[in-house]
């Protein structure tokens, strides 16, 4: 799917950068044309569809740069990296990046805009399963930038031996393409069959299911999702 707005694309880059909050599972009670920023945010980065892996980058630790007057090394703060990882081809997903984007819109959205964004809500992905990683940074300089540049260098023939999806008691699933990060806002996209010998390998009967992946030159993102939370409008999303 093609996502060319420029001021939605802009809105998308932005989704990691803020702060969801603590939010209720609202987004179960009222259609999603009616959710607040905060529950879309939630839904994307806190949510039985949505998590945040943070990578802590110890190196920068302490600052020997400056030292105080006892002498000893001054503590610095901290980078971080945040890894969100999303299951897009899960419809609460796409409809929380839709509505994101349609709450930061300055005034009406005009009718291409609308029309792309209503197609990315409630677009049916049959036979694949697509997970994307976007990611953001407490540093926003050279950090940050390497996080980006991991992620653009990763290639299919790279990541499939070393990324899957695991059902607890089940089936290894492994990547079938990689797709870097676009112009879209979406981020990298990792691309599973969603059927193995004809069924579906994830099911309700299933209690978890582990996103691994090791990237070549960068961290091992590995997040579990509780497949039992992923019901959404009385439907197994994923």
């Amino acid at each position: 799917m093609r996502f060319q707005n420029r001021k939605a694309i802009a809105c998308l880059a932005s989704l990691g950068l803020m702060w969801a909050g603590s939010v209720s599972a609202q987004w179960q009670k009222k259609p999603y044309q009616e959710w607040s920023e905060k529950e879309a945010l939630k839904i994307l980065n806190d949510s039985p569809w949505g998590q945040t892996q943070t990578v802590t980058d110890t190196s920068k630790m302490f600052d020997t740069g400056r030292t105080l007057a006892s002498g000893e090394s001054r503590v610095a703060e901290v980078p971080k990296t945040n890894f969100r990882i999303r299951f897009f081809s899960s419809r609460p997903i796409r409809q929380a990046t839709s509505r994101f984007v349609e709450l930061k819109q300055k005034g009406p959205i005009n009718e291409q805009l609308a029309a792309q964004l209503q197609s990315l809500a409630n677009a049916d992905f049959p036979d694949y399963v697509i997970i994307t990683v976007t990611t953001d940074s407490t540093d926003s300089g050279s950090q940050m930038g390497s996080a980006a540049v991991i992620l653009d260098k990763q290639t299919t023939s790279q990541l499939k031996n070393d990324t899957y999806l695991l059902v607890s008691g089940g089936q290894r699933v492994f990547l079938r393409e990689y797709q870097p990060p676009r112009k879209d806002g979406l981020g990298a996209r990792f691309i599973f069959a969603r059927t193995v010998d004809g069924k579906p390998f994830i099911t309700p009967e299933s209690s978890e299911l582990l996103f691994y992946s090791k990237l070549t030159g960068g961290p091992e993102l590995s997040m579990r999702f509780k497949i039992k939370d992923m019901l959404f409008n009385g439907k197994l999303e994923y």
